[in-house]
């Protein structure tokens, strides 16, 4: 653009976001340092701070989005370090739960291994201790490592541990911990790999320690994130869920919901039932939360 058209053009904006005259406005001085590539130092000798004002104010103004950047970097991320086991994965629809379950189980545990190891992401049960100490917590679906500084957890999750309860297919458990991440990210899990015992596949995930550092919250505080800021309701006495999901285990009374001194909550591993895939659940908190 010609020097003189961008100052005229400069004149103009100054003209319309300050309510200056084109009388009051100053002259642009424009220096060029070379032939080749004009650089215009643009000086604005009065207006400016009325400028700055003006689009300060416009961005306190502009209406509230629910777009989240980091939210949808982490989910992506999140995403990406299962997107190596969704080759090849089942697309049987949610709905026949019991229809060849343990049929389904097996194929899906010896291709997830299959996967793992090809992947370098194989952890064999020697190498469990390199974890840190085993602790006895009783998740009832996971048996937990607490790293030797006291900061993570490593748990070898069982999948299937509480299927019939979450209505997990064997085409979920990729996607459990996404979801997981996607409802609850101040607890957020990391996808390291997967292993085996005489029990049956695991999932290896690890998780932030935060157990001795938060109290309690009120069950009021955590009804109001699950209904307010999750858009669930209460489908019964322990259960908060929408069309997709449904969530329990949150109560007040047990250690599964803490709080911090500014009142944000962790969710420390609620169970989440699935109403539809796996997939689905997280392409729809996908495209609420993040988009």
């Amino acid at each position: 653009m010609p020097v003189n058209s961008c100052v005229y053009n400069v004149g103009l904006w100054i003209q319309e976001f300050t309510g200056a005259t084109p009388k009051t406005v100053k002259t642009l001085v424009v220096s060029k340092f070379n032939r080749k590539f004009a650089a215009k130092t643009i000086i604005m000798k009065s207006y400016g701070r009325k400028i700055i004002d003006y689009i300060f104010k416009r961005w306190a103004e502009r209406p509230a989005i629910c777009y989240e950047p980091e939210r949808k970097v982490q989910a992506d991320s999140d995403r990406s370090d299962i997107r190596v086991f969704e080759t090849g994965l089942s697309t049987q629809q949610h709905g026949d739960y019991w229809q060849g379950k343990r049929t389904a189980e097996e194929e899906e545990c010896l291709r997830l291994i299959k996967i793992a190891k090809e992947q370098g992401l194989y952890i064999d049960k020697s190498d469990w201790g390199k974890f840190g100490d085993r602790r006895m917590i009783p998740t009832g679906e996971s048996i937990v490592f607490l790293s030797e500084d006291g900061t993570t957890f490593t748990k070898m999750k069982s999948p299937f541990a509480k299927a019939s309860m979450k209505h997990i297919l064997p085409e979920d458990i990729i996607y459990e911990h996404l979801i997981h991440n996607m409802l609850f990210p101040s607890t957020r899990y990391r996808f390291v790999g997967f292993s085996e015992d005489i029990k049956g596949i695991r999932i290896v995930l690890q998780q932030r320690n935060i157990s001795d550092m938060y109290q309690v919250p009120s069950q009021k505080t955590i009804d109001d994130y699950l209904i307010n800021q999750l858009g669930l309701t209460k489908e019964d006495r322990y259960f908060y869920g929408n069309e997709y999901l449904a969530i329990t285990d949150v109560s007040n009374v047990s250690d599964n919901v803490l709080c911090d001194e500014d009142g944000k909550l962790y969710f420390i591993d609620p169970i989440i039932r699935l109403k539809k895939s796996g997939r689905e659940v997280w392409e729809y908190l996908y495209r609420t939360r993040c988009v």
